[in-house]
């Protein structure tokens, strides 16, 4: 017996929607895929190849960064002399122009990730229109069957088979209307994902525009100071003797100043003690450490005791907060911790007990945070300078751009005016009972 003709033609519409969304989805997948391979692949292929060139350059740079650091750090632990001096002003330009080539291929990297990106979301903006297109078409095409109710559908067959083939065919549809939808949902996710990357990739190039600038003005700082002190001495090693011992004499007052104020935090305190997980921070600056913490032995400097760590790299590093935090006071000046902020931490002991410590960034460049600001661990902070005594000390381990690093405990913290203002200008200290910072990194 011959099928009824209304049957007939639901059966043929539920198989020409199956179908036509078959086909428009055969068509998007070529599509997408013709313009990825054909306009996507080979760009990224060539980018991914220009940024593994890229990595390995600056890891040779890097590597002789560091070498041009060591030596300087070595050279201001032996005798001190016009030769060395100037042995380190030669190897500290050196090592501010490799961070300017530095500089140069980690902008040339990340404007390749800023490329990428951008074709991986006009890729995704894409995807999204095509199957946008094709769910419309679908949702008129199933409006049309929608138009027939089951129980026409069943009318209109002469078996129970039939039908429930009939009923399978919709449901179908109506299975691939969802996974055309969640496909949706997914692309915009990624796109989203894609878009927050490229919001980094942005903020990442100005932050290097920003340490490009100041390590060139670094630079031309140092070139200045190596011909200034070359005209003060005329070259001769008495000449630079008298000027090391002025500058000794200005250097033991200051260390002087910040050493009895943190005994006397120390005999307020009494025994603090406090054990810690390492790791519970992690390292504000890259460089090396140059100085570490405790009785460091350098006592011709006016002191024995260093209350923190230095880590040295060429001027302009950015410098970052090295744990979850509160910033508890920034400070400028032309003296002691020059320029610095310090930032409040609640951490875990060893115990899991809370334990409030601060931590002190000195000699900074430039601030890029203010009191009573939240930060998370790895925020920038600010970048690497060498400001407050460090400007006018001549020669020794504490001499030019680092970072100081300092671990205070909160109960004893404090910050108290500067004692020679008068000779200075206005500057603060922070100072408390410390720890080595050592137990607190990472690394």
């Amino acid at each position: 017996m011959d099928k009824p003709l209304f049957e007939t033609n639901i059966i043929k519409r539920i198989v020409i929607i199956s179908a036509v969304f078959a086909g428009l989805l055969a068509v998007l997948g070529l599509a997408v895929f013709y313009f990825f391979n054909t306009q996507s692949t080979s760009i990224v292929q060539a980018q991914n190849n220009d940024r593994a060139r890229l990595d390995l350059r600056l890891q040779q740079i890097q590597s002789q960064i560091n070498s041009y650091q060591t030596q300087i750090s070595q050279t201001r632990n032996q005798a001190a002399s016009l030769q060395n001096e100037m042995k380190i002003y030669d190897n500290q330009i050196r090592s501010l122009e490799l961070q300017i080539e530095a500089n140069d291929t980690q902008r040339e990297d990340t404007s390749l990730q800023i490329n990428e990106l951008e074709i991986q979301i006009e890729r995704r903006e894409k995807e999204i229109d095509e199957n946008r297109k094709i769910l419309a078409q679908l949702i008129v095409q199933m409006s049309k069957l929608e138009n027939n109710t089951f129980l026409q559908i069943s009318l209109g067959t002469d078996d129970f088979s039939s039908f429930l083939d009939q009923i399978q065919y919709v449901r179908s549809v109506n299975d691939q209307v969802y996974t055309l939808m969640s496909r949706i949902k997914e692309i915009k996710e990624k796109l989203v994902i894609q878009q927050q990357d490229l919001k980094v990739s942005l903020a990442k190039l100005e932050s290097l525009k920003e340490e490009l600038s100041i390590t060139q003005t670094s630079l031309e700082s140092e070139r200045q100071n190596k011909e200034r002190l070359l005209a003060e001495t005329k070259g001769v090693e008495g000449n630079y003797q008298r000027l090391l011992s002025a500058s000794r004499n200005e250097q033991n007052k200051i260390m002087e100043e910040i050493d009895s104020l943190d005994a006397a935090a120390r005999a307020k305190a009494g025994n603090t003690t406090i054990s810690v997980n390492k790791g519970v921070m992690g390292w504000p600056m890259d460089g090396v450490l140059t100085q570490g913490y405790g009785n460091t032995g350098f006592r011709a400097l006016g002191y024995n005791f260093h209350n923190g760590i230095d880590i040295a790299a060429p001027a302009g590093k950015p410098i970052y907060a090295a744990a979850d935090g509160t910033v508890a006071k920034c400070d400028t000046g032309e003296a002691a911790y020059g320029n610095w902020c310090t930032i409040r931490h609640n951490i875990k002991s060893s115990s899991g007990a809370d334990r409030c410590v601060i931590t002190l960034y000195a000699h900074m460049r430039t601030i890029k945070v203010a009191g009573g600001q939240s930060v998370k661990r790895g925020d920038l902070v600010g970048y690497e300078g060498n400001t407050g005594n460090t400007t006018r000390l001549l020669y020794g381990p504490e001499r030019g751009y680092h970072l100081h690093f300092t671990v205070f405990d909160c109960n004893g913290y404090s910050v108290t005016p500067g004692q020679h203002s008068a000779v200075y200008g206005p500057y603060s200290v922070p100072s408390g009972v410390t720890y080595n910072p050592m137990n607190f990194l990472s690394r």
